[in-house]
């Protein structure tokens, strides 16, 4: 797993974990029947922390920037909606079938990039680890900092 973020001079180091669940899933297939450039896939989950607690949202939108030998490359934008601010996060990921219903990133474990946010987590910097879950459901590990004020 992931090394702690690494706090610049006066900057403040925090993790946080959260669970995503309760998927809402949106789909468009884009130009070319099928999976193809263009195409995006929306996502939004209830967040709760690790206790079971109502902690925020995270609305996700990805959309596919590359189709070659059967697996896709997106764009991950991230916003995690959480009681002090919003955290913003991008990475890329990878699908089999990117249309597919059903379909989870290639790979279970994923890191993104925080690369800001509002409220507490204004100028935050880091890293999200996703790891994907059954049921749609996934453990979000933030490990960021924040510049002290």
């Amino acid at each position: 797993m992931a090394a702690p973020a690494q706090a610049s001079k006066g900057a403040d180091s925090r993790t946080l974990t959260v669970i995503g669940s309760d998927a809402v899933l949106g789909l468009g297939d884009v130009g070319t029947a099928g999976n193809s450039p263009g195409d995006v896939r929306t996502l939004s989950l209830a967040l709760r922390s690790t206790k079971g607690e109502p902690v925020g949202r995270a609305e996700i939108v990805q959309t596919l920037t590359r189709q070659a030998d059967g697996v896709g490359t997106a764009v991950k934008h991230v916003v995690l909606n959480l009681p002090k601010g919003s955290v913003i996060g991008m990475g890329t990921t990878q699908f089999t079938d990117f249309l597919s219903p059903t379909a989870r990133p290639d790979d279970r474990t994923e890191r993104i990039a925080i690369v800001g946010g509002t409220g507490a987590f204004v100028d935050a910097n880091g890293t999200m680890d996703i790891v994907v879950l059954p049921e749609f459901t996934s453990r979000w590990t933030l490990r960021y900092a924040v510049p002290s004020r």
